[in-house]
């Protein structure tokens, strides 16, 4: 869900061991990623999330166990995604994105003390009166597991403040070193409110948080029936380091936000049971939804002998399309339809000769989001009846013009972008046809 031009949320499904690309409903210069894996249940294996290829249009996101890549449960994976920068949202709250470099590595073999991390103190400039901390370790320069954490630089069980706040990552109970990695930390001004249709709660929650070798779920109280949520241990009162998990089946009842703080258990206590932590969370409801106007307009083709509609004269239809709603479409789900007058024949050709097109079809994304690739996104129906969604879309043309082509079939990739955010973010699409 995208709350402006500079943030947005994802519930990413099934996420396991492989990778899994997260498309972007913004474009971005630098986004700044934090994830938070969501554990079903005590019986399956830790887990935490790991990101890379961070860009303008997408990411790629993972979950992982310490040391053991492949005994893990796919599970959703919830994500906060905010441009590098100071930000305000509509409602007036302070947002803002940072990423370091993080050259070291914290943890109970290897030590918590603040030369293991990163003082980020000054890069704060909105002049925050409390703070809402979200971390992620945002590269995979190392492939061995290791966990965002944050303090207050002298007290590893003690929450950052606002003249004290170090990042880094941390190994757990594990000895040894890791690569240099890009930490990204995303800190908002605490509180709740709604912009652009989607209710939202930025908090730090009380120490109640305990590991899932105890009794999960734990819970905090939210006034909401909330879809997406991302949550950052607030230090480590564990001295074995732990991260946060949304918990359970399903970890946003109405009114609450299931948590649990989850431990590596290669070596040392394997039990799973962790003391209290305060947890940093952010919770998100939408109430936006996509709402799209098609117009359908003609031209004579630039090469036609003639500027009248007559028989033996071709004629370009233009389909222009936007999303006038207050939300993105869902990801792949555009399915258009033109269906054809009975008088004209469809042109399976170049449309347009010298012009911009190398096929049957010209697409323009103008600033919509979507992509098109007549390979895979142009299918075509002989049938009377208008298809209902692109596998009824069987027809083969000839090459030239077909007379059999009743329907054609469109299915652009992407999500949409509300025309709330994007002002006049049409695509269009134009096809080529003769009247005989």
């Amino acid at each position: 869900m995208v709350l402006d031009t500079f943030i947005e949320t994802h519930r990413v499904p099934s996420v396991g061991v492989s990778w899994k690309t997260v498309t972007l409903a913004n474009d971005y210069v630098a986004p700044v990623v934090s994830c938070t894996y969501v554990l079903a249940s005590s019986s399956n294996n830790e887990a935490h999330t790991r990101v890379r290829n961070v860009g303008p249009l997408s990411f790629e996101v993972r979950a992982q166990r310490f040391e053991d890549p492949a005994s893990l449960s796919a599970s959703d994976v919830h994500c906060l995604v905010v441009e590098t920068g100071a930000h305000t949202l509509a409602d007036g709250r302070k947002i803002e994105a940072r990423t370091v470099q993080s050259t070291n590595v914290s943890g109970k073999n290897v030590g918590w003390s603040n030369t293991t991390t990163e003082n980020v103190t000054t890069s704060l400039t909105s002049g925050f009166s409390a703070m809402a901390i979200f971390g992620q370790v945002m590269t995979f320069a190392d492939s061995r597991a290791s966990v965002f954490w944050t303090n207050n630089c002298s007290n590893r069980g003690a929450p950052p403040t606002l003249t004290n706040f170090c990042v880094g990552k941390h190994i757990g109970q594990l000895s040894g070193t890791r690569g240099t990695e890009t930490l990204g930390y995303i800190v908002a001004q605490p509180g709740s409110g709604t912009v652009n249709g989607v209710s939202y709660v930025f908090a730090l929650g009380g120490n109640s948080i305990r590991g899932v070798g105890n009794s999960p779920a734990y819970n905090y109280t939210v006034s909401g029936d909330f879809d997406t949520a991302v949550a950052t241990q607030a230090a480590e009162n564990g001295g074995d380091g732990g991260w946060a998990v949304l918990y359970g089946s399903d970890p946003l009842p109405n009114n609450a936000i299931q948590l649990a703080i989850e431990e590596e258990t290669l070596v040392g206590d394997s039990s799973r049971t962790h003391t209290a932590e305060q947890v940093y969370y952010a919770a998100f409801d939408s109430n936006q939804s996509a709402l799209f106007e098609a117009s359908k307009s003609l031209a004579m083709a630039a090469d036609n002998p003639t500027v009248y509609a007559v028989p033996g004269s071709d004629v370009v239809y233009t389909i222009d399309i936007q999303n006038t709603g207050n939300g993105p479409a869902d990801l792949n789900s555009i399915f258009l339809v033109d269906s054809l007058p009975e008088e004209v024949e469809f042109f399976n050709g170049d449309m347009d000769g010298a012009g911009p097109a190398s096929g049957p079809v010209l697409f323009d994304a103008g600033t919509s989001g979507l992509t098109f690739t007549a390979a895979t996104d142009l299918r075509y129906s002989n049938l009377v009846a208008r298809p209902s969604n692109v596998g009824e879309c069987l027809y083969t043309p000839t090459s030239g013009y077909d007379s059999n082509v009743k329907h054609v079939c469109f299915s652009p990739k992407g999500y949409a972008r509300p025309e709330t955010l994007y002002a006049g973010n049409t695509a269009s699409l134009s096809f080529r046809v003769q009247i005989p």
